[in-house]
């Protein structure tokens, strides 16, 4: 099978729907207010109801205030929520949505009972790279979205090595800090000719 395909720091339609013609299985929302990539929920309910039927929607949050978290999830009908905090599995069990949760390492997988992980390095953005050996510990036994540090050029080989679920990525398809169209396209490409 294909590896899925997540395109994270979707803020225009126009990325949304180059990324869903270019076989992009999720798309990911960021509600984290510092963020460069924080999208409002508003505008974000507006590209949402364009595509709600063509692809996985995905809200990110970080340490938010659960009520936020189940509010924004529910106003729009997002598929997932996808934590990068702190959230212990109690704030997780009171979420009432499928949950994708950020980890760092294999270790830390026992103590959340989720959909899905996002395996990712300790800074985002910054840093090496998730180790290989670590991920496929992961991989082999639970369905993970790698992320950290993939770029068009060497998400195949990342594929290969470690047979994840699904690939994440938002800074390597971006030029000067946007979404790059042209990069989405190589991306999902270079990812999905990979049979795993």
């Amino acid at each position: 099978m294909n590896v899925k395909i997540k395109i994270c720091g979707i803020r225009t339609s126009k990325v949304a729907f180059a990324a869903i013609d270019s076989g992009a299985d999720y798309l990911g929302f960021n509600f984290v207010p510092d963020s460069r990539r924080f999208i409002d929920p508003v505008f974000a309910a507006k590209i949402i109801a364009m595509i709600k039927d063509k692809v996985q929607t995905v809200g990110i949050f970080q340490n938010a205030d659960m009520a936020t978290v189940r509010e924004v999830a529910k106003q729009l009908d997002l598929d997932f929520v996808q934590l990068h905090g702190q959230e212990n599995s109690e704030y997780i069990k009171q979420i009432h949505s499928r949950v994708i949760k950020a980890i760092h390492s294999p270790a830390e997988a026992p103590l959340y009972s989720v959909d899905y992980f996002l395996l990712d390095r300790v800074l985002q953005g910054e840093g090496r790279m998730v180790d290989a050996r670590e991920a496929r510990v992961v991989a082999d036994t639970r369905p993970i979205f790698l992320a950290g540090g993939l770029t068009p050029y060497n998400v195949a080989r990342a594929v290969r090595k470690i047979q994840p679920f699904a690939v994440d990525v938002a800074s390597g398809i971006e030029s000067d800090g946007v979404p790059d169209v042209r990069k989405i396209k190589e991306f999902i490409k270079n990812a999905k000719k990979v049979f795993i």
